[in-house]
């Protein structure tokens, strides 16, 4: 695992969950898997690079699909990049682990004919310019494959913290809309993209944060607007009343999935 451990704010969160995150994170797990339902049949990369690995859910699709390619997985982790190392599968072929900050992919100077990443750009603000960096890599005719979150992504939970009593802003996320506009833009053509809505069933309110914080996904507080505790069991009681279900409550994810080939 070559280069530096940046030590940015999602370095930082998502390092410090890297232990627990690939078993609190099932719907990653399975986008993952709904992903590679878009990768074209007929594709034989010799090399494939992924961006933001995480723990490896992606990775192990990856290799799992293209066995006889130079698979190099990055995350801007160094703990996550343990953490998929740690639990690789013996009967899979082994990636090459490197540090990599998925913003501007370019800086790692390989020529992929197939890059992936699996919930990540709804980190990135400015997604044509990701879009960009990842053409820069690339010749015409190579893939890229990637998922992320709409921006109504979590709307039982938004609601709740967007409220005047709670003061956050938007959660991260982009409109599949605005995806499609910010890749053809970069110089991709859209091959196939679909959205969908997962609800998602939890014992209480407390296990859904208790989730997010395995997952590194919690988001901080507005400044001046601290989750003191007893702000915390407002925030408990209103979205288990809110998101109320027969089983618990029920949180509604929403990820889109995006293919799309290099002009």
């Amino acid at each position: 695992m070559g280069g530096r451990d940046l030590t940015d704010w999602r370095s930082l969160r998502f390092g410090r969950s890297a232990s627990s995150y690939h078993q609190a994170t099932p719907v990653q797990r399975w986008m993952a898997q709904r992903l590679m339902e878009l990768a074209p049949s007929d594709s034989l990369p010799n090399q494939v690079l992924e961006l933001g690995c995480g723990t490896g859910h992606l990775t192990q699709n990856l290799a799992q699909r293209y066995p006889d390619a130079d698979l190099v997985a990055t995350d801007l982790s160094m703990a996550m990049l343990r953490e998929a190392a740690g639990i690789w599968p013996f009967h899979l072929p082994r990636p090459t682990w490197r540090t990599l900050d998925a913003r501007v992919p370019h800086e790692i100077g390989l020529s992929p004919q197939l890059v992936a990443s699996n919930a990540v750009v709804q980190w990135f603000p400015d997604l044509e310019s990701h879009f960009v960096s990842v053409r820069a890599l690339c010749e015409p005719g190579s893939i890229y494959l990637l998922t992320g979150f709409c921006r109504d992504h979590f709307p039982e939970f938004d609601r709740i913290l967007t409220s005047p009593e709670f003061g956050y802003g938007p959660g991260p996320g982009h409109d599949l809309s605005e995806v499609v506009v910010a890749a053809r833009q970069a110089g991709w053509q859209v091959c196939a993209s679909l959205q969908e809505a997962k609800p998602t069933t939890y014992a209480s309110a407390m296990e859904f944060l208790r989730h997010l914080k395995a997952s590194g996904a919690n988001r901080l507080p507005p400044t001046g607007k601290p989750l003191t505790r007893s702000r915390l069991q407002h925030l408990l009681d209103r979205l288990s009343t809110e998101a109320a279900s027969a089983d618990g409550i029920t949180i509604t994810w929403k990820p889109w999935f995006l293919a799309m080939v290099a002009t």
